[in-house]
């Protein structure tokens, strides 16, 4: 049953993608041709619809590369590899202070804490493990796993698997989009969009010849119907995906993800709320390093590469042993 979700979307491109080609860009083509180019409201240069050709092909080609990818590839787990790995994420072995300890529980429980003081701030990123359970102060681990859970990890009940950095599971993927795949998963909706504009673009001329028989009523043929229906799809997918792009494309900006947004940001308990900031300020690197953490460098942007990264989130407290705190009086700065 997971698996129909994704054949649809596979059913729904080829049938676009046939569309498209059937009687919309191979038509013109024949057309040039033939020279035979009175049928269109617009007939492009023979150079033109090869560009068009070969760049749509492209962008299909990208859109069905980070589909196998969105959908084939770990959303990342928690590392159990190395004996260093287990000691954290079995053993709960976190190497953390008991000073640093004491000064992450208040934190969180004071939902009054200055978090804007940059000392603070510099603080926070430092420890190896921010997000706890509840106000106490505990570790978060699950059960299910038997694992201790690095930052910003969930355990998602379809895949029955801790994600690390979990956005949410797509259904139309049939997968969790997580800490290594997202980057595929948001290049997914980009290169729909981009293909979309394409057959948007190529298809209204197809659609202003196919409306001229009816004002000059003669016969409506049923391939014009049919590019009428599958154009109308096209345009909502193309809003509904330029917003859900927007959307996500917002998260990556602010580094935060979906359960975050949902679940912490927005929730009506202000310790909640109080807690999910405490973490995001360690995560938070402003709009460039965030979005560079999920694409990489430039070069990389629009190429489904993961840009790499082991998705714990670990701060720097392992290496310096408290000195950090030692030298900054978090509990002077926590309320303004």
């Amino acid at each position: 049953m997971s698996y129909i979700y994704p054949l649809f979307v596979i059913i729904l491109i080829s049938t676009v993608y046939t569309t498209f080609l059937a009687f919309n860009l191979i038509p013109q083509i024949n057309a040039v041709n033939s020279e035979d180019t009175g049928n269109y409201f617009y007939t492009p240069s023979e150079e033109e619809l090869y560009g068009v050709l070969v760049s749509f092909h492209l962008m299909f080609f990208m859109l069905m590369s980070c589909f196998v990818l969105a959908s084939t590839s770990s959303p990342g787990y928690i590392p159990r590899e190395t004996s260093e790995d287990r000691k954290r994420w079995v053993d709960g072995d976190f190497e953390i202070s008991d000073r640093d300890d004491n000064q992450v529980k208040e934190i969180i429980q004071n939902t009054d804490a200055n978090l804007t003081d940059k000392n603070v701030i510099s603080w926070l990123k430092s420890i190896v493990i921010l997000e706890r359970k509840k106000q106490y102060g505990y570790y978060r681990h699950c059960s299910a796993c038997n694992l201790y859970k690095p930052d910003r990890t969930h355990h998602c009940r379809i895949c029955d698997r801790c994600i690390l950095r979990m956005d949410h599971h797509c259904p139309w993927i049939s997968n969790c989009v997580g800490h290594r795949n997202y980057k595929f998963f948001l290049l997914l909706l980009f290169y729909a969009i981009a293909s979309l504009c394409f057959i948007l673009g190529g298809m209204a001329r197809r659609l202003v010849y196919a409306f001229r028989p009816i004002m000059n009523t003669t016969t409506f043929l049923l391939e014009d119907l049919i590019v009428l229906v599958v154009y109308l799809i096209c345009m909502f997918l193309f809003i509904a995906l330029c917003m859900f792009f927007t959307f996500h494309m917002n998260l990556t900006l602010n580094n935060m993800t979906t359960i975050e947004l949902r679940e912490k940001k927005n929730n009506s308990d202000r310790f909640i709320r109080h807690r999910f900031l405490v973490a995001h300020a360690k995560f938070d690197n402003g709009y460039w390093n965030n979005f560079t953490e999920v694409f990489g460098p430039p070069w990389m942007w629009l190429l489904p590469i993961f840009p790499g990264g082991k998705g714990t989130y670990l701060g720097t407290a392992a290496d310096h042993k408290g000195t950090i705190s030692s030298h900054v009086d978090v509990k002077s700065r926590l309320v303004e």
